[in-house]
Parts: structure tokens; sequence; C-alpha cells
């Protein structure tokens, strides 16, 4: 990961626009108001003399290529904006959102090996049938979790798959009269349905279909589409599996059709709830070390209090409190 912008100095780079607007000074001058951001932050920036017409058709959304300088203002970096168009080519989407730690080649390769530890030939196969399907594939290694709340990054959404899986497996060991491969298997399955859910766009957003049918019930759908591929699949199986998840939220004021009425179902559930829950306070506690301050408390507002984080404001001055490193892996977890 490149380092954020610091005052004073000239940058060139790849942004996302996400948003401009043209404006006056006070003396009648135009200006354009932008918001551009990438993999580190959102930046304000300002192009002076500069109307709208006067540029290429820019829209929000748009990779641009941008040349200018930073400036501090409010205690805030704002850029100064020289020059900015369209870039034509393709660019990497971890450039410009906020993304996974983890690579797409070591989430995919930590999928697979979750699926060669299903010893059942009918779940095995079910999960054949879903790796053949590329497009779902290729979506679900690229897709956020969420828009805001936890896991909200390219890649976001196969990494709390992997984190609640491996959570799950842990209970697995744990409860040995646990049927550990339809826990597998449920885990991997259970927020399918979000590859449709969300979108990227100006940033993460929630689509259409998310806001009429949610992702449980399009990965119902989806499950379905796949069981009904798999020849002779049990149908008390499926039901289990399908029952995973119209219930991994748990309770019904939650969204959850149904409440988790087999055991492997509440496995699955209180995994899912756990690990959004913990990236949510990794997050709280990654900004408040970044931040530089003696953390007497952080507001997690997806869990609605204040969190303590001992020892992050123990560093002494010009040293990184510990355990805050956006790049430090040891400190993400240890899901492979």
């Amino acid at each position: 990961m490149k380092p954020e912008l610091k005052e004073n100095e000239n940058f060139e780079g790849v942004f996302l626009l996400k948003d401009i607007s043209e404006s006056r000074t006070r003396a009648g001058k135009p200006y354009l108001a932008l918001v551009l951001g990438n993999s580190e932050s959102d930046y304000v920036a300002r192009m002076w003399d500069m109307e709208m017409k006067s540029l290429p058709s820019l829209d929000q959304g748009d990779a641009v290529n941008v040349k200018g300088t930073t400036v501090l203002y409010q205690d805030q970096i704002q850029l100064k904006v020289d020059s900015i168009a369209r870039e034509t080519g393709s660019v990497d989407s971890r450039r410009l959102y906020p993304s996974s730690s983890y690579s797409e080649d070591q989430l995919r390769s930590e999928f697979n090996r979750k699926i060669d530890k299903i010893s059942d030939s009918d779940l095995g196969s079910l999960m054949s049938v879903v790796e053949k399907d590329g497009d779902f594939m290729n979506r679900f290694f690229t897709s956020p979790a969420a828009v805001t709340m936890h896991h909200a990054s390219i890649g976001g959404l196969a990494e709390h798959t992997l984190g609640v899986c491996t959570i799950a497996e842990s209970v697995a060991d744990a409860y040995p009269w646990l049927r550990r491969d339809i826990i597998i298997a449920g885990s991997l399955l259970h927020d399918i349905g979000k590859v449709q859910e969300y979108e990227v766009g100006s940033s993460f957003e929630v689509t259409i279909h998310g806001q009429l049918l949610g992702h449980i019930t399009i990965g119902y759908a989806m499950l379905e589409k796949w069981i009904s591929e798999v020849p002779d699949f049990p149908a008390g199986l499926a039901l289990e599996v399908k029952h995973i998840i119209l219930s991994h939220h748990g309770q019904l004021e939650y969204g959850s059709p149904k409440a988790p009425v087999i055991p492997e179902a509440m496995v699955v559930h209180f995994a899912d709830d756990l690990d959004a829950k913990l990236d949510m306070l990794r997050t709280a506690q990654a900004t408040a070390g970044k931040e530089g301050r003696e953390v007497a408390g952080s507001y997690v507002r997806g869990l609605g209090r204040f969190f303590f984080f001992p020892g992050d404001g123990g560093a002494e001055e010009g040293e990184p409190a510990s355990g805050t490193g956006a790049d430090d892996k040891d400190d993400q977890g240890k899901l492979f």
C-alpha cells in the first residue's frame, strides 16, 4: 500500500472521482469542487479558475488521472488539482477502493482449501457446481460484505466468509458431535446473495435487487439453482443448507425469515455475528491508532456503544501504536 499524501508535495496518480460540482469564489471566479478517492483515503480537492465546460466529459464514478499539489487546510490534507482526465485503460479496483489485506489469489486459494475439507460427496458436488459458476466466483472475490458496517472493501465478502468458516470450524473442533461438513458448506454459502446486493460505483452501493429483495432472499434463489444442477441431491440435506442461509441473521427482527433450528445453523449464525463485530472493532482500533491519540474510548456505530482499546495510547512520540497498521497482517487475523 502506498503511503498517504503528505502536506506540500507534488502528486500524480489515479483516483476515483466520487463527486464533482462547479462553484464560485467570493470574487466570482469559477472553480471545481471535487472529492477524489483511492485505496488509502478520500480527499477534498479544488481546481481553481476552471469551469465544467472546459473539461472533457467526466462522470461521478470515473477513474481519473490527476496531477497537482497537496495543501493543509483546516488540519486536513486537501488537493490542488492542476490537471485531470479520465483514465482510458483498465484500473485495478484495489487501487481505487478500500481493499482486503489479503490478495484475490490468497482468498481464492483458501476458499478452495476449505472446500477440499468437505468429505460428504453431495455437499462436495454442490460446491463443485458453485466453483464452476464463473460469473459468481469473479464477483464473490471482488465484492464488499457491506456498504460501511463491516468488511466494506474489495474482497471483503470473501474475507468475511472465510473468517466465518474459520470460526465455525473451531467450534466444530471443540464439539465433535456437530456435523463439520454442513458447517463448512453453510459458512461458505451463507452470504452468497451479497454479490447481487452490492455494487461498486462511486462508492459501495446497494443495488435495486438488494433494496427490494435483500441478500438472504437472493442467496436462497441462487442456492436452489445450484442444487438443481446436482443429480439426486438429498432433499433433506437441501432443506438444511437452505435453512442456514435463511437463518444466519439469527432473529426475525434482524432480517432472518427463520431463526436457527438446527445446531449447525446456530454455529454459522454466531460465527457470522462474531466475525462481523470483530471487524468493526478492528477498524475502530486501527482508526484510533492512525490518529495517534490516546484512546479512552471509541464509539463503534455498528455496535451502538463505546469500546476501550488498551495499549493504543502507550506508544512514545513518533512511534506507531501497536496493532493498528493497515498493512500489518499479523494483526488482521489468522484466516490462513
